[in-house]
């Protein structure tokens, strides 16, 4: 291994690793003969990984407001230490949020770190308009927006609780017991039933449901079935209010 230069105050040297401590630090001699190295010297072992990306990225669509609208960010993943992190698209720098706050146009990648650089909703999104990340002015990585993998979204609620009262509450001495929402696509059933007037269910978001309430005549043991029209769950709230017309 060749080194040209290494930071001030930091002795490179070829060397290689004689064993591994419990504490899961490396201890290093030199593999020159000539090589001027006492012990408690600062050493620096060198991993040459110059296959491997220096960083990975993905595209994220997501809706912000803050600090600015915005509808798409660029993730970027360290794979390396970034010391000085910049990411254009377009041309246009983008920036992203420090620990505090605040928009920055460049900042460090820790490896393993991540940084969420957002395109402004100003700017027109293209498959074809060129990302670049650099590490100050040395540009790392190229790419198309369009061959860009997208960051899978996890759904915030991914079930709803629906809950809700029925209009009218009775007809004629005539109850609701329960209503069942079937889902439109896949026809899966849910049940809720009826106490007080009321009811309460989990949905799967992200589904359409027809209504269906059953009731009861009282008294007598006369039961019978009633649309209570369509459901249509899309929303980014835990909960949903639904009041059945039946």
């Amino acid at each position: 291994m060749i080194v040209s230069e290494s930071k001030r105050g930091v002795l490179v040297v070829e060397g290689k690793i004689e064993r591994l401590t419990g504490a899961g630090k490396f201890i290093v001699s030199p593999v020159r003969e000539d090589a001027d190295v006492d012990v408690g010297d600062q050493v620096m072992v060198i991993v040459v990984d110059k296959l491997q990306s220096e960083v990975y990225l993905q595209t994220l669509k997501e809706r912000v407001s803050s600090p600015f609208p915005s509808n798409w960010a660029i993730i970027v993943r360290g794979n390396r230490y970034v010391e000085k992190c910049r990411v254009s698209y377009d041309g246009n720098q983008l920036s992203a949020l420090d620990p505090a706050g605040v928009a920055r146009y460049e900042l460090p990648l820790p490896r393993d770190g991540l940084l969420n650089f957002r395109i402004p909703e100003a700017v027109n999104v293209d498959n074809e308009s060129m990302v670049e990340v650099k590490d100050g002015d040395r540009s790392i990585s190229v790419d198309k927006f369009g061959s860009i993998a997208a960051m899978p979204i996890k759904e915030g609620y991914p079930t709803v609780t629906v809950s809700g009262r029925f209009s009218p509450l009775n007809k004629v001495d005539t109850y609701p017991a329960s209503v069942e929402f079937t889902n439109t696509s896949t026809g899966q059933m849910y049940l809720a039933v009826v106490a007080n007037g009321e009811y309460a269910i989990q949905l799967p978001n992200r589904e359409s449901y027809s209504a269906k309430v059953s009731w009861n005549a009282i008294p007598g043991n006369v039961t019978g079935t009633a649309q209570a029209g369509t459901l249509t769950l899309n929303t980014n709230d835990h909960s949903y209010a639904f009041d059945a017309n039946w």
